[in-house]
């Protein structure tokens, strides 16, 4: 009967996670985007792409591309596009933290943005999440 009883614990264990488990986000390690110069510049002015590598010339129209890295996260009070950026309880803290009420009207959303372009990426957070702590490892977030 004990083995019967643990078999089953351990099914329910296996089948079910653990309450309150971490919610880990890692931002892609790459972000690939391309931007062009739209209409005619100023007279006397001349646009240039620059890389990670080199700052090259470019025409209006012409299309300039490639993957950038992920160079740091935001967490925002509702979808990023209502922009409530939120800033984190402690700054400057070597640890970086938000916390948020366990009954909050509104989702959580974490969004990693990226160098060299205006777009960014964004994952909302499991409703039961109370905290996002800025993971040393690699631009991201962990949330319990």
């Amino acid at each position: 009967m004990a083995n019967l009883r643990n078999v089953i614990l351990l099914a329910l264990a296996v089948a079910c996670p653990a309450a309150g488990a971490d919610w880990k986000v890692s931002c892609p390690p790459q972000l690939a985007t391309a931007q062009s110069v739209v209409g005619a510049l100023p007279a006397g002015w001349s646009a240039v792409a620059r890389t990670e590598s080199a700052i090259t010339d470019t025409q209006p129209g012409a299309t300039v591309g490639g993957p950038t890295p992920p160079i740091s996260v935001s967490v925002f009070d509702g979808p990023p596009t209502e922009m409530a950026d939120l800033v984190p309880d402690n700054p400057n803290a070597r640890v970086v933290r938000w916390t948020f009420d366990k009954k909050r009207a509104r989702d959580v959303y974490v969004v990693c943005n990226y160098a060299d372009t205006r777009m960014a990426l964004s994952q909302k957070a499991p409703a039961e999440v109370t905290s996002c702590t800025l993971a040393n490892d690699q631009p991201g977030v962990i949330c319990r």
